[in-house]
């Protein structure tokens, strides 16, 4: 296993890449991030697909049939870019614990890649005012996705990802503080 680390202020964790007994590739990343806001609202946030999607850079909710969430993510790394076009949903919601499993898999547009993904979060209030969230994300690529070099580039792209949807998530409701 490689383990490449990240940075950032929203407290990095670990990175891995890893291969699974079939040969796939694997991505497991944590964020830990605190936001300025109490749990109920934190919780509505991120159990809200539009919500989702408009913290994820390049992702698109096409469309939302019988609890689906229809999409699409553009990926660009580099000289290298690819769409990936899939469905995602809720596996678990437990408001009383505050925590979501999402899944998601999509497929290139014009190409063999897929990519699966679940994506864990806990929130954990603070007192009245603040929330600490923390992220689990694992990734599977397969297809063209999960060679050597392409796989590890992902892992780059999915630390960065994730940090810059902590970031936004962050943003967007600390933004709407009106305290």
């Amino acid at each position: 296993m490689t383990a490449v680390h990240g940075s950032g202020k929203v407290g990095a964790r670990p990175v891995a890449l890893t291969e699974s007994p079939g040969g796939d590739m694997s991505i497991s990343l944590h964020r830990a991030f605190e936001v300025r806001r109490p749990v109920e609202d934190v919780w509505h946030f991120l159990t809200d697909p539009h919500s989702i999607a408009g913290c994820m850079p390049g992702a698109q909710l096409l469309d939302i049939v019988d609890g689906t969430f229809v999409g699409e993510v553009n990926l660009k790394l580099g000289p290298l870019g690819t769409t990936l076009a899939g469905e995602a949903g809720f596996r678990e919601l437990d408001a009383a614990n505050h925590s979501v499993l999402m899944a998601a898999r999509a497929k290139e547009v014009s190409g063999d890649g897929e990519a699966d993904l679940r994506m864990r979060s806990r929130l954990s209030g603070r007192g009245d005012s603040s929330t600490s969230v923390d992220v689990r994300l694992g990734v599977r690529l397969e297809g063209r996705l999960d060679g050597p070099i392409l796989s590890r580039v992902l892992t780059g792209a999915a630390e960065i990802l994730l940090r810059r949807f902590a970031s936004c998530v962050r943003h967007r409701l600390e933004a709407d503080d009106v305290s």
